[in-house]
């Protein structure tokens, strides 16, 4: 899949401070849709992205059968709204055999899913049905109506219908069903490549002793894991020498073999950060400023035709921003028909006495101990704080130019939503 021309000359990229909300909504009308597909089977479909619906080709059931393990019966018209009725055993039916026609006043064993037979018309739970001493005959108390415990033809599933729509991303229950109609593999997007490096003298490779100065490049550990999670192909070139050539010739090998390029970093105006100017000598480049607490820099554009991405550098913030505005651009152009995270309304375990100019994403954690979940925040907010994250298990959204007191709903997006 090769991305087209995206056109980054929207007014709202000229805005000294632009909201949450509209960088999201410019980042989804930017994202292109998926053009490849291919075939797989469906020990390989999990998690990938269905690229057409499937329809099914049979009924679900195939046939009449029971839904228990009892009796099924030929009920005549003198039979019903009658008590204490007796009928005569003829026949017995196990799953995935066929029983004879049953005539009127007789009954037959059958056992969960075996196929009602002909002239049968409803079936009775073993556990309302005396059996005679001899085991020939049965006897029911109560009166018997038609079609008990008889489940039809295509009950679950009709023939022709849409079992699955295109752009669902498959889960297990999915293929279950998928294969319950008989087929054997499906047609899903091709996995889109994301091509990432990292620049920064002082970043040094965990497992290494740090010197004065260093620090240890978690970013990258982070944004290639979250990239493999949610199924993108990575192209990882590791750390690259941080100098304006070899910054350029990364992006120029990534262009021509990646659908997005994603930095972490390195894109401010520093006289170091030479990600800025390679991806503006080579295509095009907006930095945003985002009214949002962690993160604010967002960097968006293209090189030649790639989409790109530029998160910020410290952990927190770099996680975040992945979560609210890289995540849903990449499901969206993996054909995903879900690609913006759903939040829940939970109650605030906390208080809010100053408004604040820009919306904060806090870490929180659910508290049921009264009952109803309330967040409860990690004590420490910072932009570098990575241990809030792992701490947390989910961001609550805080609105900016707002005061609250405690139990006030809001937003909580669970880790598992922003992540998958």
């Amino acid at each position: 899949m090769k991305n087209q021309a995206l056109n980054c000359d929207s007014p709202v990229f000229n805005q000294s401070m632009m909201s949450a909300d509209s960088a999201l909504d410019f980042l989804l009308k930017a994202a292109l849709a998926p053009s490849k597909t291919e075939a797989v089977d469906l020990d390989d479909a999990l998690g990938r992205i269905l690229s057409e619906d499937i329809n099914s080709s049979i009924n679900v059931p195939g046939f009449d059968n029971s839904a228990m393990d009892g009796y099924t019966i030929a009920l005549g018209n003198e039979h019903l709204n009658k008590t204490n009725l007796r009928f005569s055993i003829v026949d017995r039916i196990p799953a995935g055999s066929t029983g004879n026609e049953l005539s009127e006043g007789c009954a037959a064993r059958i056992f969960t899913g075996a196929p009602i037979p002909k002239g049968a018309n409803t079936v009775i739970m073993q556990e309302e049905c005396q059996l005679s001493e001899d085991g020939s005959q049965i006897t029911i108390d109560r009166a018997i109506n038609l079609n008990e415990n008889i489940r039809p033809t295509g009950n679950d599933i009709v023939e022709g219908g849409v079992i699955l729509q295109r752009g669902r991303q498959l889960q297990p229950q999915d293929i279950s069903l998928a294969a319950s109609v008989g087929v054997g593999g499906l047609r899903v997007f091709s996995k889109i490549k994301v091509g990432v490096f990292f620049t920064g003298d002082e970043l040094v490779e965990p497992g290494k002793p740090l010197t004065p100065g260093k620090i240890y490049n978690s970013n990258r550990y982070a944004l290639v894991a979250l990239l493999k999670q949610v199924g993108c192909e990575v192209i990882n070139l590791g750390n690259i020498e941080d100098k304006f050539a070899s910054t350029c010739n990364a992006l120029s090998e990534l262009c021509g073999k990646c659908d997005l390029i994603m930095t972490t970093g390195g894109v401010s105006v520093g006289e170091e950060d030479h990600v800025k100017g390679a991806v503006e000598s080579l295509g095009e480049l907006n930095l945003w400023k985002i009214r949002m607490k962690p993160g604010k820099p967002l960097a968006f554009g293209k090189v030649g035709n790639t989409a790109f991405i530029g998160l910020p550098g410290n952990p927190v913030s770099s996680f975040v921003t992945f979560a609210i505005f890289a995540l849903p651009f990449i499901k969206k152009m993996q054909g995903n028909s879900k690609h913006q995270s759903n939040a829940i309304q939970v109650q605030t375990n906390f208080d809010c006495k100053r408004a604040k100019p820009r919306r904060e994403y806090a870490r929180a954690r659910l508290d049921y101990s009264t009952g109803s979940a309330q967040a409860n925040l990690f004590p420490k907010q910072g932009s570098d704080v990575m241990s809030s994250i792992v701490w947390a298990d989910g961001i609550i959204e805080i609105p900016e130019n707002t005061t609250f007191e405690a139990g006030e709903l809001l937003n909580y997006y669970p880790l598992s939503e922003l992540t998958r």
